[in-house]
């Protein structure tokens, strides 16, 4: 005799708070680097493991090696202001 699923529905609040610089940097990069990959389709073999995975994540993966804020900041220091202005705006 199957044991029947007992649900329980969960809900909470949780504080939602802007991003500090460098998450907003990273995730911009990331951003932008994944538009650029767009368009790669299909599976591959991934060189470290040997386990299929999409052409795609392998890409990214090469494409964001050694990413860091600082070095992203160093490349467009011109998103610093970007952050700023976001940031504020959304705090209004």
């Amino acid at each position: 005799m199957a044991e029947e699923i007992k649900l329980v529905k969960v809900e909470y609040y949780r504080q939602v708070r802007p991003p500090s610089l460098k998450q907003y940097l990273y995730r911009r990069a990331v951003k932008e680097k994944m538009a650029s990959i767009k368009g790669k389709v299909g599976v591959t073999v991934n060189p470290g493991t040997g386990i299929p995975i999409p052409e795609s994540a392998l890409a990214a993966r090469e494409a964001l090696k050694g990413l860091t804020a600082e070095r992203i900041l160093k490349e467009h220091p011109e998103w610093e202001e970007d952050y700023e202005r976001e940031i504020q705006h959304r705090g209004k």
